[in-house]
């Protein structure tokens, strides 16, 4: 049985509603949901007094619904004939006070302000098939019609998809107006078929696309010169957002659209990539961050429990574990969860347990679960304990060089005790820790390295030490961010010369106020760019030749696909440079965070072209490589020593 017309226009016409109800006979056709479905809203926005209008009625049984709840002033419109005769007979004896007239909605002709409500289920949708001028004018002669039947302080309930054209023209006409208008999110109800698609129909068994469905409110007033229209948006039950303009509102229901979308193809493909993720934004806050950002992790195999969420501790987002694509898919293997959605609480916003984290996010948890789980599964959260909060900012500014930064605290446990860990953040890249020491007895712990790649470099510095090579008497650190390595490297070899480079001044105050940092004779800080520091050193023939180089240097620029060390720093020219500043036994120690495997091996052929010894160790845990290279050959092979496995070349 083809009920469906040709092109979506055929909507609009008196034709296709005769054959389309002559066809389908009694059977109720219910568009954007039922009463049970709708009564939560419906009864909130109509009253049991009010003379109800219900335009484009059809064959719905919403009507019979509403009188039987009590709303028994009614009168149903529809444009076709067919259709009133069939809902007269149908409800003459059960519902007698219920009026049924056949009348078009353009030209009605009922009495001015004679009712108080209008409601209206998908008839505007119908009327305004496309954008098309000939459909903005249909729209806009029943919205003058509406005008017209309904008193001041009526109201205009339109139960619609609002598509772009009909949100344009809906919320445009009614604001000028003056009338106030508020939008409802309709939670329960869902938008399972759309005629207008045959193919949709067929699929419909299989795949069913919960798009959103809405309900504006237009209430009459009369409209007064410079009073703006009151405009509000309600994405749930509970809250009512105030908005300033008409297109904050317009951006309000687009961005409920996109993000039903959005659910809808996350929750039909079984193998999410691993650039998945969902930011969501607080409206109601003065924050221009993410409160909320939603990783979704797939698992490869099966497994009998589908889904859960974890509710990753403000302050540890930054763990490789939570932070990078592999870290996460160990996370998901663990939990043993076909899909797991790894949760990061925003920086700038507070959050009081675990428990109203889970409030606020189950429907949209509920949105992404696989497909063919059913709608009331019972999602769990998981987390690391009952707290949320464990992170104290100590210090919020901003610099020229690196934008926003924070320097923050957070508690950790560690052989199960607590341990308290000092961190500078940029907010560029707020999951990176740019530098981090330990915290004893309030204070800096000078003996101890909090960072992983910093530890390897130290490890593999102190091999050759022991070797007693005597050309390590100088280090020079390239990136001194809060001074952590320098500082640990002179309190581990205070006979040594370091020198750290800064090209940001302001990060040499902060390492020496927050990250126990204090210059010396031995320990010397360089405010200066690291490129030109090195370059100026290499061309001066008496400079100063290290016996170990150390380059960590953050990228701003994360497109690039390597996040350390900037592009410049990689360039030939300047590992000349450095080579040229290292003495005949000295080493180049380079911080290199790369996903790209084709960028890594260019990066590793490149230091070839310069260093006999180019070897690369990686880090258990971490996106850090730490790339060891040496000017001369050794005269004996690099051995483990004390229990430590030698680089890979």
């Amino acid at each position: 049985m083809n009920l469906l017309p040709k092109s979506s226009s055929e909507f609009s016409q008196q034709e296709y509603w005769e054959k389309f109800f002559k066809t389908r006979g009694k059977k109720a056709f219910e568009w954007y949901g039922t009463y049970q479905q709708l009564y939560s809203v419906l009864h909130k926005y109509i009253n049991p007094r009010d003379n109800i209008l219900v335009g484009g009625c059809g064959n719905s049984a919403l009507s019979a619904d509403l009188y039987n709840a009590g709303f028994t002033s009614m009168t149903n419109v529809d444009i076709s004939e067919t259709v009133i005769e069939q809902m007269t007979k149908q409800y003459e004896k059960t519902h007698p006070l219920m009026k049924f007239k056949a009348m078009d909605l353009l030209e009605m002709t009922l009495d001015a302000e004679t009712f108080s409500c209008f409601l209206d289920k998908g008839t505007l949708d119908a009327l305004m098939s496309d954008a098309n001028q000939e459909s903005v004018e249909r729209a806009e002669k029943m919205f003058k019609e509406i005008d017209r039947v309904l008193k001041v302080g009526g109201r205009y309930v339109c139960i619609s998809l609002l598509q772009e054209h009909i949100l344009q023209c809906l919320i445009s006409y009614f604001h000028n107006l003056g009338w106030m208008i508020r939008v409802c999110r309709c939670e329960e109800a869902e938008h399972q078929e759309d005629p207008t698609d045959s193919r949709q129909k067929k699929q419909a068994a299989s795949s069913r696309f919960p798009f959103p469905v809405f309900t504006v409110v237009c209430t009459k007033f009369k409209k007064m010169e410079r009073i703006t229209p009151l405009l509000e948006f309600c994405p749930d039950e509970k809250n009512i957002e105030r908005l300033s303009s008409v297109d904050q509102l317009k951006e309000r229901v687009r961005s409920v659209q996109h993000f039903a979308t959005l659910c809808h193809q996350i929750s039909h493909d079984e193998k999410t990539s691993q650039d998945v993720f969902i930011e969501l934004m607080d409206p109601k806050s003065l924050k221009k961050t993410p409160k909320y950002t939603l990783f979704i992790v797939d698992r490869q195999c099966k497994s009998a429990q589908k889904f859960a969420a974890f509710v990753v501790p403000q302050g540890r987002e930054t763990d490789w574990l939570f932070s990078s694509h592999e870290g996460r898919r160990q996370l998901a293997d663990s939990a043993k969860f076909q899909r797991l959605l790894v949760i990061h609480l925003g920086r700038d916003h507070q959050f009081d347990s675990l428990d109203s984290v889970q409030t606020e996010l189950a429907g949209i948890v509920s949105s992404l679960q696989p497909q063919g789980l059913p709608a009331n599964t019972q999602i769990p959260f998981l987390s690391l304990g009952a707290q949320v909060n464990q992170r104290k900012e100590i210090y919020r500014a901003a610099s020229e060089s690196t934008g926003d930064y924070v320097i923050e605290e957070v508690e950790e446990e560690n052989d199960g005790k607590p341990v308290i860990l000092r961190r500078l953040i940029f907010l560029s890249n707020p999951n990176v820790i740019q530098s981090e020491a330990r915290m004893k007895n309030g204070k800096v712990d000078l003996k101890h390295l909090a960072c992983q790649h910093h530890l390897v470099m130290v490890e593999e510095l102190r091999q050759h030490l022991d070797a007693k090579n005597p050309a390590l008497s100088s280090i020079l650190v390239l990136g001194l961010g809060g001074g952590a390595l320098c500082t640990y490297l002179h309190q581990a070899y205070p006979h040594f010369k370091v020198d750290g480079v800064e090209i940001d001044p302001i990060m040499v105050e902060l390492a020496e106020k927050y990250f126990g940092f204090k210059p010396s004779e031995n320990l010397r800080p360089h405010i200066a760019d690291g490129l030109a520091f090195v370059r100026d050193l290499a061309a001066t023939e008496s400079g100063e030749r290290y016996g170990c180089i150390m380059l960590d240097v953050d990228c701003k620029d994360r497109s690039l696909g390597i996040s350390c060390p900037p592009p410049s720093f990689l360039d030939s020219n300047f590992i000349g440079s450095v080579k040229q500043c290292l003495n005949p036994h000295g080493f180049f120690f380079m911080n290199l965070v790369c996903r790209d495997e084709t960028k890594r091996n260019n990066v590793m052929e490149m230091l070839r072209k310069s260093f006999e010894i180019v070897q690369m160790r990686k880090i258990k845990g971490e996106v850090n490589e730490i790339i060891r290279c040496h000017p001369l050959a050794l005269s004996t092979p690099a051995k483990a020593r004390n229990g430590r496995k030698p680089l890979k070349k």
